[in-house]
This record gives structure tokens, C-alpha cells and sequence, in this order.
């Protein structure tokens, strides 16, 4: 999925799109959450102008909108980039090795990037491809695999 671009042609069918089915959802501070799953599944990200369509149909403050997606890692709030992979940093991640692995790929650091806990510890370290798929239990060898067969695609 392309990630929602406000500047692009379809930015406003997307919105209004994320919108509607929004509206399935009871306009209930408890479907917070389930909101913006939504609109990052819809949108690939959370926009500044979902938050505020989130805001708008559960009737809750903009602000305490975004003060809760800022606590929740696995959402973005920033789009995210096509084409880049991103290591997990959160402790178990750190304690696998995860920045001994970004140090050694020799992946381009716009390629390869940071993010935090994904709450997958167990598959420590974690990485997510530019599809946002989950590749876990990681080494440097795997990494470099999963990089070079993705650039081949």
C-alpha cells in the first residue's frame, strides 16, 4: 500500500473513504483504539487529518487523540518511507543485538532505520520490512538476504 500522501491526487477520496467506514464504529471513547487501526490499515499511517477525524466522530479532545497515539509504538505518526526497512530497538531487541546487526549489514541508514518496541519479543530482533512485514529472530546474514532478494524484486 502506498502510504497517504495529502498532496496526492486521491488524498481527499482516501480521507473521505477512511472516514465512512469510520462511522461503523459507536462513537465511544473505547473504540479509540480500534480507530486507529483503522485508519493506519486504511492509510498506511496516521495523518495529522485522521487524528482530527478520529477526534471529531468519538467526540474526544484533539489533544488527548494524540496524546494517546503518541503512547501506542505501533502506531506512526510519522508516513512512512517506501522502500525502507526498519529494526526494532526496544530492550529484548537491544539485548538480541539489534544494533550490532544495523552496525553490520552495510544497508544504507535511509534503508535501514530505527523504531521502537514492536512488542514482539519473543522473535527478538525484530525487523519490519518496507511492506511492514515482521522478520524476526534476525541475524546479519538473514538480514542482508531479506535486503538483496527484496532489491531483486
Amino acid at each position: 500500500m502506498i502510504p497517504y500522501d495529502m498532496t496526492a491526487d486521491d488524498a481527499g477520496d482516501r480521507l473521505a473513504n477512511f472516514e465512512k467506514e469510520l462511522l461503523v464504529l459507536p462513537a465511544v471513547k473505547s473504540y479509540l483504539l480500534p480507530a486507529f487501526h483503522l485508519a493506519q490499515e486504511r492509510l498506511d499511517w496516521l495523518p495529522p487529518e485522521s487524528i482530527v477525524v478520529i477526534s471529531s466522530h468519538l467526540r474526544i479532545p484533539l489533544s488527548e487523540v494524540y496524546a494517546t497515539a503518541t503512547a501506542y509504538s505501533e502506531l506512526r505518526l510519522e508516513k512512512p518511507q517506501y522502500g525502507a526497512w526498519y529494526m526494532c530497538t526496544g530492550v529484548a531487541c537491544e539485548a538480541a543485538g539489534a544494533q550490532r546487526l544495523i552496525d553490520a549489514v552495510d544497508i544504507a541508514p535511509e534503508k535501514l532505520g530505527r523504531i521502537d518496541c514492536q512488542f514482539l519479543c519473543s522473535l527478538a530482533p525484530v525487523c519490519t520490512d518496507h511492506h511492514g512485514k515482521i522478520l524476526g529472530r534476525l541475524t546479519a546474514d538473514r538480514v542482508r538476504a531479506f535486503f538483496m532478494e527484496d532489491i531483486g524484486d
